[in-house]
């Protein structure tokens, strides 16, 4: 077998997961606890979000695939809604577009939207005018083959820069700091830098992220990711490292819990305290 390439560009998706390598968004699941990491292996998470997500970034990254491997299901009922994905007229559908992704007409405006307000945005185009989508890294760490797949690669000024492109409910600065915290964005954000520092070591990658609201009017805010960011999410990567070699090598994947718990509460249940209410008027 050939030496897979450490950087490649517009890798597709079945190849990109046939990699035998450990990838970013299966380790964040140790952080639920190394039962859900296993499950995740062979269970890719999906959802309405994430088809919007991965169709957003494609008609923005590369609309010419877009064109290309997305069929549109347009059919609609006499009221007017979208046509349910069932029945005759949907296996038809389905059986005529050769193995396409397939979206609503409804899911296909959203995303072609999501792309052109990236694309108005004066500050995101200045990252995405050259480069190129998504890239797929592979690398090792203390041995263990490791690979990523970042949104969008530049360079600018001389060094490089990585792109990511999400979507969210709100991309205002509180809100979105909140969801990349609940999400671990900082973990994939670290775990990219690491994988390419590490490929090319003589370079040091500045992390861009771009985020579009994927309700109406799609407003967009692009974040620089900076280094105590880049450290806690590599912290908490290497963190879940150990945690999976002590599980491999004692072939044990407990749940969150083995023992019996405790419940409590979060604090603002019993009413908010004198901190919560300085935040809260700090964002008035």
């Amino acid at each position: 077998m050939s030496a897979v390439s450490p950087i490649q560009s517009r890798v597709p998706n079945d190849e990109y997961r046939a990699l035998p390598a450990l990838n970013i968004s299966a380790l964040k699941e140790m952080q639920k606890s190394p039962l859900h990491f296993r499950h995740a292996l062979v269970n890719p998470r999906t959802s309405p979000a994430m088809t919007l997500g991965t169709a957003g970034h494609c008609a923005t990254l590369e609309p010419e695939r877009f064109a290309r491997d997305y069929a549109i299901w347009s059919s609609r009922t006499a009221s007017g809604r979208m046509s349910p994905r069932t029945g005759k007229a949907w296996d038809a559908f389905v059986a005529d577009q050769g193995g396409k992704l397939i979206l609503t007409e409804d899911e296909c405006s959203d995303a072609l939207a999501l792309a052109a307000a990236v694309r108005a945005d004066p500050v995101a185009a200045k990252y995405l005018s050259t480069g190129e989508p998504e890239v797929t890294l592979s690398w090792s760490l203390h041995g263990r083959a490791c690979k990523g797949r970042v949104d969008w690669l530049t360079h600018i000024d001389g060094g490089p820069v990585i792109v990511g492109l999400k979507t969210a409910r709100e991309c205002r600065h509180f809100a979105f700091g909140a969801a990349a915290a609940k999400l671990g964005y900082a973990l994939q954000w670290a775990w990219y830098h690491d994988g390419l520092h590490a490929i090319k070591p003589a370079q040091r990658p500045r992390m861009i992220e771009i985020v579009v609201e994927s309700a109406p009017p799609h407003a967009v805010v692009v974040y620089v990711i900076p280094d105590d960011i880049l450290d806690y999410g590599r912290d908490e990567y290497r963190r879940l490292l150990d945690l999976l070699a002590v599980c491999e090598r004692d072939d044990h994947w407990p749940g969150p819990a083995e023992t019996e718990q405790v419940l409590t509460l979060p604090s603002w249940v019993y009413g908010p305290g004198d901190e919560d209410l300085s935040e809260l008027q700090l964002e008035t």
